[in-house]
């Protein structure tokens, strides 16, 4: 269980570069594949402790020489859209399947709010902020524009988010048969994504805290709280630490890159 929950860990990475080169790509910037996946295992150790997950920003620095920052930070945004979008869908599904009022709730909450930016964005809105500030909303929605006329690679780009979630979700299942606790793969779909939410707040160290107090309300029907603390915990290390750990060789050449 442990070594497969390591090899899902693993790819992780993989499938963010292959996703954020193929974002920008449909802009127009190609990287190699090489460079896409040194910077994002490069950031990872500073954007596992960050909250939100904000030290993913930091790839507009690694590429600063290619690109603009706003474009950067657009395809982040993108990227954090997207993995929302799915997370939501997922979620709402199964708590419409489980009949969890909560789960249910909570995922239709932050989807109409998602559906409700993307519109927003859909009919740039000129905003009274000056003309150099539209300028650079204009680059920071600019991914998200260039996805919406290319509805094939959309999908694509759709199917590696639901792939990279597939895989944190079974990690989680293999991770609740680790401690003995008898969950199903479908609640684990249905209930982790609103953990994540949680652990998304603004408020703690990589999640930490908030992602694990959620897993201990949400699986409690299935997992006692010990069980539910430890799978938070052993989430945060194959997720979070291990990761960031073995991307600590790599910050320095991800954030000193300039060709």
């Amino acid at each position: 269980v442990w070594i497969l929950a390591g090899v899902l860990t693993l790819s992780f990475p993989l499938l963010s570069a292959i996703r954020w080169k193929t974002i920008l790509r449909t802009m127009g910037h190609d990287i190699p594949f090489s460079r896409a996946t040194l910077t994002i295992a490069g950031v990872w150790p500073l954007s596992a402790v960050s909250p939100s997950k904000s030290g993913d920003l930091l790839k507009a620095y690694s590429l600063r020489a290619e690109l603009k920052p706003m474009v950067v930070a657009g395809s982040v945004l993108t990227e954090r859209a997207l993995d929302v979008m799915v997370l939501s869908v997922l979620a709402l599904l199964g708590g419409i399947y489980f009949r969890d009022y909560r789960i249910f709730s909570v995922a239709l909450t932050v989807l109409i709010a998602l559906m409700a930016g993307f519109v927003f964005v859909r009919l740039n809105v000129s905003l009274p902020i000056g003309h150099k500030m539209q300028n650079q909303l204009r680059d920071l929605f600019l991914s998200f524009r260039a996805l919406w006329g290319n509805p094939r690679v959309t999908l694509l780009i759709l199917f590696f988010t639901v792939a990279n979630w597939l895989a944190s979700i079974g990690q989680t299942y293999l991770l609740f048969r680790g401690v003995g606790a008898d969950v199903s793969l479908g609640f684990t779909a249905a209930a982790l994504p609103i953990a994540i939410f949680a652990g998304l707040l603004p408020i703690s160290i990589g999640g930490m805290g908030t992602r694990d107090t959620a897993m201990v309300l949400l699986f409690a029907s299935y997992a006692s709280e010990t069980q539910s603390l430890a799978v938070g915990l052993l989430y945060s290390f194959f997720g979070y630490w291990l990761l960031a750990i073995l991307g600590l060789p790599l910050m320095r050449r991800a954030l000193g890159a300039t060709t």
